[in-house]
């Protein structure tokens, strides 16, 4: 049997067509450059990562503290997710088999007989807040920090104040150190350690975004330093004579400006005891991720409970999302719900939570309604939350009416630095 093969012959203008839609398909198909793989995985609110952007367990970290002579953790005092994470970590730590001492920003050096008495259990929990003179020396909500002192008096844990009283930084940064006491003059770290090079342009940049200085003012400007090196050598001073009382790890809790890159308390600690081993786990925020910022990583995106009534987080691609909204209040009233996205307020976009505490500062000094633009969906229109620091009676879109006003100008979480 002969079997006849044929070879299949395309028409000339079947060849044509061909070609064309192959050209076409290789013209939809052009090269997209993509970025550099930082984070490996979608994190959710909480998780932990490396520096190189891979996730971790809380059982990995408290592998990485093992030996370390200092663990740091950063936070932002009024996001919430910090102080879970950091009560996490607290609590991880104190159940090993090399609990530490707990270092507070916090609480000043002056407030320490009232932690002693509280390790003796002299003072409960119930009677911190009065007897540390947190809401005047303090200010954030003391229900943040309070499971902290939970877990050290649960596991025995020595708890002490680093920093040095608000009044004595706040007198030199407006009148310079000449202008201090004996007394206060005592509550100094017996050395002050000026920044780094690296630290010198990151406090320019924190320095230029507070509105009540003068930037251009070569005094302000040098008194700001200072107050800055004086934080982070008293607290480095503070976390070293801790260790060397209790012979323990010392577990540091600061805001995140003091920890980030090793440039503040951790530079300083490694003046006052050459060698010590240190841990920096520094929260992120989402968006660029910058693995330098510490040795290991969480992620709480930037939030705040506003006294609007409304729960806001920086979602780290633009806006602020609005995640909660307190029934009756000014939010409420405003026309503010679970889901919006707050654009853009007073002139000045919204990417971060001190983006909306300069947008409060522009409107004030103005005398000027604050007005959102607040996206829901796919429609965008504005609202407005009245005149800062006054009861409005509404005044905002007809299709959105809003009243009462933010409380005051500072009502946006903007961190310490």
């Amino acid at each position: 049997m002969q079997c006849n093969f044929r070879n299949p012959i395309l028409a000339p203008g079947r060849v044509l067509t061909l070609l064309a839609l192959a050209l076409a398909l290789g013209a939809c198909a052009r090269h997209v450059e993509h970025p550099p793989l930082e984070v490996t995985f979608l994190p959710q609110r909480g998780d932990f990562l490396s520096n190189g952007g891979d996730q971790l367990s809380l059982e990995e970290i408290t592998a990485m503290a093992k030996g370390k002579d200092y663990i740091l953790i950063g936070e932002g005092h009024t996001n919430g997710c910090d102080h879970n994470i950091q009560q996490r970590v607290l609590a991880a730590l104190a159940a090993s088999d090399a609990p530490p001492a707990v270092g507070l920003e916090m609480v000043s050096v002056d407030m320490q007989p009232v932690l002693n008495d509280f390790c003796k259990g002299q003072v409960e929990v119930d009677g911190l807040e009065e007897e540390l003179q947190w809401s005047t020396r303090w200010g954030y909500p003391f229900s943040l920090f309070r499971g902290l002192f939970e877990l050290a008096q649960r596991h025995s844990l020595p708890v002490a104040g680093l920093n040095v009283p608000t009044q004595v930084t706040r007198k030199i940064a407006r009148e310079g150190m000449d202008a201090l006491t004996d007394e206060e003059r005592a509550f100094l770290p017996s050395e002050i350690v000026p920044p780094s090079n690296d630290q010198v342009a990151f406090l320019d940049e924190v320095f230029a975004q507070h509105e009540a200085r003068n930037a251009a003012d070569p005094v302000q400007r040098e008194r700001f330093h200072l107050v800055q090196s004086i934080w982070d050598s008293k607290m480095a001073e503070e976390a070293v004579r801790l260790r060397k009382q209790y012979e323990w790890p010392v577990l540091v809790i600061a805001g995140g400006g003091h920890v980030e890159n090793g440039w503040g308390i951790a530079r300083r600690i490694r003046r006052f005891d050459p060698g010590a081993r240190i841990l920096i786990i520094m929260p992120w925020r989402g968006g660029e991720f910058d693995g330098k910022s510490g040795d290991a990583l969480f992620y709480c995106p930037e939030s705040y409970e506003s006294r609007m009534g409304a729960l806001l987080t920086a979602t780290g691609y633009g806006g602020l999302l609005v995640e909660r909204v307190q029934r009756e209040s000014r939010a409420d009233k405003a026309g503010l719900r679970p889901g919006d996205v707050l654009l853009e307020a007073g002139g000045v976009q919204l990417d971060h939570l001190f983006d909306l505490h300069m947008a409060g500062f522009k409107v004030h000094e103005k005398n000027a309604e604050l007005v959102f633009t607040v996206r829901r969906g796919r429609e965008s229109f504005p609202v407005s939350v009245g005149k800062l620091g006054q009861r409005s009676p509404g005044s905002a879109s007809a299709k959105h009416p809003a009243s009462g006003p933010v409380d005051k100008k500072n009502d946006t979480g903007k961190e310490d630095k």
